[in-house]
């Protein structure tokens, strides 16, 4: 009788777990905050518009905390400050906005009414002018034009009107011979019309005339300025003569083309400059060639040595005897002077005491000759 065996027992199979449902991978959600962000700037920057924007997303993230068994009240928290964020950033745009807006109207406003007051003044000074009778004094008219300011700035239909004025003004003047107050009044009306015969006969005579008046007081001055001269090159300060000297060749030049260049006077002056300046030439030159000198001696000496605090010596010259002695070790320092310059050097004599190549320590004074921080000679006292 065959025995039965024993039933295996089955352990049921382990149901399934359900997969936990996965979250948004980092880069969505940089990408998402990147969107929103842009999305703060651009409304933000809308001004009011992006208020009424900001306010609609603040109720409805309001809506979406208020409402019950909401999972999203975190979002809608995060949400709401990002939107009052939105709504204060686009009202001050906003304000900015309209500040601009109204200061840039005002500019505009203001630059028109110049221009039209510029024109209104330009259209009464034209028919004011023009209303002048050719018997008026020229004197009216030349106000009415100089109002212009800039000869520029005057109408052209007004140009040969003023032009007129100015030079029957100039003539008037020059009549009364008061050229120094034609000229300027002549060189506007040559300015206005610069084809007119007439006019630029009248402000050749007017110069002339200045130019007579102008060297009957500026003749004198230049004569001191030569005696001055003199008296420097005498005492064999030549720039001081130079500086004479080119004062008075600059007070002859203005006269150049005038009648007034012709005369006795203005070439005796002029012959005498002529004279001082070739006999102190010689001297500037040679003073030239020693500033040069001088500069140059200054760039081979180089920075000026400095004496220690501590004890006075000079650290080029210590540096060049602790290469060249015969025991470095027994460098010791007395004295130094301080750096005199000469020539293109700086002297030092120092005294200082070493031993010889028989060991024996004497003491020295030598005279260092140093350029560019380095001794380049010595010599024995």
């Amino acid at each position: 009788m065959s025995q039965d065996s024993p039933s295996q027992q089955i352990s049921p199979s382990p149901s399934p777990q359900p997969t936990p449902p996965k979250g948004m991978s980092v880069p969505v959600v940089l990408i998402a905050s990147c969107f929103v962000l842009a999305f703060m700037g651009w409304a933000m920057r809308l001004g009011y518009p992006g208020a009424v924007l900001g306010l609609g997303a603040l109720a409805g993230c309001i809506a979406v905390f208020r409402k019950k068994d909401s999972k999203h009240r975190s979002a809608a928290v995060i949400g709401a400050i990002a939107s009052v964020f939105v709504f204060i950033g686009a009202i001050g745009n906003g304000n900015e906005s309209s500040r601009k807006a109204a200061a840039m109207a005002a500019s505009i406003e203001d630059a028109r009414q110049k221009a039209e007051a510029s024109r209104a003044h330009e259209e009464d000074m034209s028919e004011r002018i023009a209303a002048l009778a050719t018997s008026s004094p020229p004197q009216e008219a030349v106000d009415l034009c100089n109002s212009f300011g800039d000869l520029r700035d005057i109408p052209e239909k007004s140009r040969a009107r003023c032009g007129e004025a100015y030079l029957a003004k100039g003539r008037e003047l020059l009549a009364s011979a008061k050229a120094g107050d034609a000229v300027p009044l002549l060189e506007r009306a040559s300015s206005l019309a610069p084809g007119n015969a007439d006019v630029a006969t009248t402000l050749s005579s007017a110069r002339e005339l200045q130019g007579k008046e102008d060297f009957k007081t500026q003749g004198p001055e230049v004569s001191a300025k030569l005696a001055r001269a003199l008296a420097h090159a005498k005492a064999k300060e030549w720039e001081e003569a130079e500086s004479e000297l080119n004062a008075a060749d600059a007070t002859l030049k203005r006269f150049d083309g005038l009648e007034v260049a012709k005369s006795k006077e203005w070439n005796t002056l002029a012959g005498q400059a002529a004279q001082q300046r070739k006999r102190i030439q010689p001297k500037l030159e040679k003073l030239q060639l020693q500033r040069e000198a001088q500069k140059l001696m200054v760039e081979m000496r180089g920075e000026k040595p400095v004496n220690s605090p501590w004890d006075g010596s000079v650290p080029e010259v210590e540096l060049y005897l602790k290469k060249v002695m015969n025991d470095p070790d027994s460098y010791e320092h007395v004295s130094s002077s301080a750096p005199v310059a000469r020539d293109a050097f700086w002297i030092v004599k120092s005294s200082f005491r070493g031993k010889n190549a028989f060991g024996g320590k004497i003491l020295n004074t030598r005279y260092f000759f140093i350029q560019q921080g380095q001794v380049v000679r010595v010599a024995e006292e």
